[in-house]
């Protein structure tokens, strides 16, 4: 039987030490009849998601499992004693497996295939596999209205450049704001960072992904990079709402500025901005472009992805429902009647797309691919790091500082979360 854990609920306290105790319910009542072990799986997902995901472990039949829905506290699903611990983990982070893998189960070679040695290759350590890459992100796409471009006869940049020139010319047709943000969720804010400096300074990016001095934070790419940003966010009524505003709107709000309330034209989010326009808006006005570059050319797409990982003392029929998640038709109920969702299994029908995720699917099968750096970093990605300092560049131009002076304070920042954090 199933039951949704809420997460408030479960985080009362440190660690998920009570977690037994609150699972039980329903998966006690069905041991008691003889009905079997239930599997805990934690996931960072809720709402639309948290749904989806359901529909898909309800796919196979049987409702032999506990969601239990962390949030962003998923890390706490690998830390907690034995005892407590749920038995899948759906991992959004994947920079959280290496510092993990001792706890974790070793999974069988049915679930793998090669595609995902080039997702992610720290899933593999001495030829074993830990880890299974279940849902890809392109998160190097901005939505827009097409018929406001259309009616206006705008077109989608391809350079950093243009796209400030589009940012004008939205502002002088009068009307909504160029762009939406979703600030108070950091990781939205990192993810347009990463964007600039991925598509603008490729190699850099890479330096910042390995192991490296903290200095190259205050590198003159990486200051570039976030003065464009900051000169983008900072230009009068580009923002809708202003800065302010933007700094208190979450990822699901900043879509619907755009699609729903017409308040803004773009909004630079995820694949999974999908779901969202399609239960709140519908798809009829949507068109995308990929995120520009710093000169027009060809760079790398920023992608990050959930991989699905088993605790080391998971019970059996764990290892048999990630052997599920592993085939191409697992994911449909989410691809088909939710959408914003990419499978990692390359043999998954690309029929049960929409036309727009089509597109997206088609752009990464077809590009050179990255992990964003707050995928990668760990902690130095979280509240301690890039995010936060993206959100303190977002306050300091709602306060009037100039972009120069914003980029500067950011890359201070940031060597200094880089020499505490390691």
């Amino acid at each position: 039987m199933r039951r949704v854990v809420r997460r408030r609920t479960l985080l009362r306290g440190a660690a998920l030490v009570p977690l037994a105790g609150v699972v039980a319910g329903c998966g006690d009542l069905a041991r008691t009849a003889g009905l079997g072990e239930y599997v805990r799986v934690a996931v960072p997902w809720s709402a639309a998601e948290l749904a989806a995901f359901s529909r898909v472990l309800d796919r196979r039949g049987t409702r032999d499992y506990e969601l239990i829905p962390l949030g962003d506290d998923i890390g706490a699903a690998l830390g907690a004693r034995a005892g407590g611990r749920p038995d899948l983990v759906a991992l959004p982070q994947p920079g959280k497996l290496s510092g993990n893998i001792e706890s974790l189960a070793k999974l069988t070679d049915v679930v793998w295939h090669p595609r995902y040695d080039e997702i992610w290759p720290p899933a593999t350590v001495d030829g074993a596999h830990y880890a299974l890459p279940f849902k890809l992100a392109h998160a190097s796409v901005v939505w827009y209205r097409k018929r406001f471009f259309a009616e206006h006869g705008l077109t989608p940049p391809t350079t950093l450049a243009e796209w400030l020139a589009l940012n004008e010319a939205v502002i002088d047709i009068g009307g909504p704001a160029p762009l939406a943000l979703g600030g108070a969720d950091g990781w939205f804010l990192a993810q347009f960072f990463e964007n600039v400096l991925l598509r603008s300074f490729t190699e850099t990016f890479r330096e910042l992904a390995r192991p490296h001095d903290a200095r190259l934070w205050d590198s003159a790419p990486v200051r570039s990079a976030f003065e464009m940003v900051a000169d983008m966010w900072g230009r009068a009524r580009v923002l809708s709402g202003g800065a302010n505003r933007a700094l208190v709107q979450q990822f699901p709000d900043a879509v619907l500025e755009v699609f729903r309330y017409g308040r803004a034209v773009m909004v630079p989010a995820p694949d999974f901005a999908e779901s969202v326009i399609r239960r709140f808006a519908g798809l009829d006005d949507v068109a995308t472009f990929t995120f520009p570059t710093g000169d027009g050319g060809a760079a790398p797409l920023a992608i990050s992805a959930d991989l699905l990982v088993l605790n080391l003392d998971a019970s059996p029929d764990a290892a048999g429902l990630i052997r599920y998640l592993a085939t191409p038709d697992a994911p449909v109920p989410w691809i088909r009647d939710t959408g914003g969702f990419i499978a990692a299994n390359p043999l998954t029908d690309t029929k049960h797309y929409t036309p727009t995720l089509l597109r997206l699917v088609k752009e990464l099968e077809d590009s050179e691919i990255e992990f964003g750096l707050a995928d990668r970093l760990g902690r130095l990605g979280g509240s301690e790091g890039l995010q936060r300092v993206l959100q303190n560049l977002l306050r300091g131009i709602a306060a009037g500082v100039t972009p120069s002076a914003a980029a500067r304070t950011a890359c201070a920042a940031m060597v200094d979360a880089k020499r505490r954090t390691g």
